[in-house]
């Protein structure tokens, strides 16, 4: 392990010992001084690639397109490194651009004997870290394949290697030909997609070897061969669309997928998370791994699609919707794409969900949430409610129940998948006006008036105040207009020309959940929904809240299976969302444009300009880390850069981290 686990003794050993062994140009000196880095750099040629010598997992790797990028990505690599494997020492190779990272399962014994488990696919990869696994590598063909698995093992007999361990190589996919890369002397996150296609439990053999156990004497050792597809995607608690930045949180439900697409069936859930989880800061972004194994590729591709799409992890961002798309896409479907899928094909995977003619079910969604808080007190039980005031009176009870300005009324907001918003900003709202039902009517279907709250809903009355009041505020107009706009719907419902929705709970299943904590702090169901005929499945989840407190709204969680992903609603009384829009109108007028706010509770690593110091738009000004990985904080404009942290302080989430004046 000292000789193989350390990336630039393995390639001194090999170099010595086995020269015929293809390696990767690169730096074969120790030295770790700048001016020799950028010579070797040259020498070779860019774009080159930093990596920590001691350990991998993308910790301490940067790719180096220019010498002048050297000396900074240098500083980062080493420090991650430092921080992550106790030592800083980093090696230089040339980056292939057009490669695949190709690896070889391997398990030797004290005997001399080491067996090849065939190769796994790794090339998607984010930040130089995995996300999706597959075996085999369908780019390979049989020869090359054969004889990547022979180097691999013809390294560890070298070495005389025991254990479970992987033999890293970069595939160039212009010329098929292969390059050591690295051994992890361990076995591997992605172990479990060649035990699907061999059939052979890894963990259970590696205890075998390492209890002095010769392989020769397993049967099966004998007749090894890779049976069908296997693939394995990472769940990330991640935004891939703020740059796969960490996300941190509690989770406020965890439901794999059930039925034929649930654990057992030739798919594998491998985590510890579960329902009132919480996602730490301290620890690797990676909450959870998903297997599945089917005949063919396309199969195994068409799967795991849909084990993901129907997976609940609600409450924490992650890269679920994200997997769905790199699966699905029309690149990885062809078998010669690289380790550059992701970066080239980035803006595509993160486009916004493509609705196209179902527009109108995008719409029709947004009365789920309004639907769920509408019917939960029927199937709460008994006392769940007793805090509540007034309990003993009806929900949604109206005294006058013809007045117009009386009709239960929801203003429903959602942070949508792929759409970007201003902190504190949501999509687009929508109001939810419940039509009164007849005092005879006994049918579970209601009608339900959803009206789209947008900006262009102004009288041509606001419009001609708005050209006389030229020192209104801006904002402030356009809620005051957002305000008279509702007022005048619920006043003229009759009018009103907007057909109204049939909206039923068909389906109604309590989830219980037993969380870390013992109790549930939120109520949740599943719901098969039937709105104006189309059924719709919904995993709906709210946390206890004080919800109705002036600007508070509630938050309704629904991961919803025919999308792939969860949307988190929120849900306004008339009363919440007028307070909110104040609140709005108050951010909107204050100064904190310039401000730069931390995004979760982070560490500060190093300030890059001193106090005062001027600044240019996309300079960096400071090196912050949050759950192992290091960012670095830039200037949205030019200006000078003040902050009061000093490296090594702790920044609580949400507060300012540095101005630019």
């Amino acid at each position: 392990m000292s000789t193989l686990g350390d990336k630039r003794r393995s390639k001194k050993y090999l170099q010595d010992n086995a020269p015929d062994v293809p390696l990767i140009p690169g730096f074969s000196g120790s030295s770790q001084q700048v001016e020799d880095l950028e010579q070797a750099a040259t020498e070779i040629g860019f774009p080159v690639m930093l990596k920590a010598s001691a350990g991998g997992g993308g910790k301490g790797m940067r790719i180096v397109w220019e010498s002048a990028q050297l000396r900074d990505e240098l500083e980062r690599a080493q420090s991650e490194a430092s921080r992550s494997f106790g030592s800083s020492d980093c090696i230089l190779e040339k980056y292939v651009e057009s490669s695949k990272h190709v690896e070889i399962q391997i398990i030797g014994d004290k005997y001399g004997n080491v067996a090849s488990f065939f190769e796994r696919e790794c090339s998607v990869q984010r930040r130089h870290q995995k996300v999706i696994e597959e075996t085999p590598c369908i780019f390979l063909s049989d020869e090359v394949r054969r004889e990547m698995g022979e180097t691999a093992v013809r390294i560890a007999k070298l070495i005389g290697y025991e254990n479970a361990g992987t033999v890293e190589f970069v595939v160039d996919v212009k010329t098929s030909q292969f390059f050591f890369l690295e051994v992890n002397a361990r076995l591997q996150v992605e172990h479990p997609i060649t035990e699907e296609i061999t059939g052979t439990d890894l963990v259970a053999l590696q205890l075998f070897v390492a209890a002095g156990g010769n392989l020769t004497s397993l049967p099966q050792m004998e007749s090894l061969k890779q049976t069908g597809h296997a693939i394995e995607c990472r769940l990330c608690a991640e935004d891939p669309s703020r740059d796969f930045f960490p996300e941190h949180g509690t989770v406020q439900l965890w439901r794999p997928a059930d039925g034929l697409l649930g654990p057992g069936r030739n798919i594998r859930y491998e985590t510890a998370i579960q329902t009132g989880s919480s996602v730490s800061i301290h620890f690797d972004s990676m909450i959870a791994k998903i297997v599945v194994w089917a005949p063919t590729r396309n199969l195994a591709i068409e799967k795991m699609a849909n084990v993901l799409a129907h997976t609940a992890c609600v409450g924490v961002k992650t890269n679920q919707l994200f997997l769905q798309r790199c699966l699905l896409d029309p690149m990885f479907q062809n078998p010669r794409y690289n380790t550059s899928f992701i970066s080239q094909n980035l803006d595509r995977l993160l486009r916004r969900l493509d609705w196209g003619e179902r527009e109108s079910s995008r719409q029709l969604i947004t009365a789920i949430p309004s639907l769920f808080i509408r019917k939960l007190p029927q199937y709460l039980p008994r006392g769940s409610c007793s805090r509540r005031p007034f309990r003993n009176v009806r929900k949604q009870f109206r005294n006058q129940r013809y007045d117009q300005v009386s009709v239960h009324c929801d203003v429903i907001t959602g942070d949508w998948p792929g759409e970007t918003n201003a902190p504190g900003e949501h999509e687009q709202p929508t109001l939810c006006l419940w039509m009164p039902a007849p005092p005879q009517a006994n049918s579970q279907c209601e009608q339900v008036k959803l009206i789209p709250l947008g900006r262009e809903q102004i009288s041509e009355n606001e419009k001609n105040q708005k050209e006389n009041a030229k020192l209104l505020n801006k904002a402030a107009m356009a809620i005051s207009s957002q305000y008279n706009y509702i007022s005048n719907k619920l006043r003229h419902m009759a009018d009103d020309s907007t057909a109204p929705v049939d909206a039923k709970v068909i389906r109604w299943v309590p989830i219980l959940e037993t969380t870390p904590q013992g109790s549930s702090t939120s109520f949740s169901a599943t719901l098969e929904v039937s709105i104006n005929g189309s059924k719709v499945l919904a995993h709906c989840v709210t946390p206890c809240s004080e919800s109705g407190l002036l600007n508070h709204s509630q938050v309704v969680f629904c991961h919803i299976p025919q999308l792939g992903t969860y949307i988190q609603f929120h849900r306004h009384s008339l009363l919440s969302y007028t307070e909110g829009l104040r609140s709005t109108v108050k951010s909107q007028t204050d100064e904190v444009q310039n401000d730069t706010l931390a995004p979760m509770p982070c560490k500060v690593l190093s300030l890059q300009k001193g106090i005062g110091e001027e600044v240019k738009v996309g300079e960096s000004v400071m090196v912050i880390e949050s759950m192992k990985m290091e960012v670095s904080i830039k200037a949205s404009k030019e200006g000078r850069f003040e902050t009061s942290w000093k490296a090594g302080d702790a920044v609580e989430e949400g507060k300012i981290l540095c101005r630019i004046a």
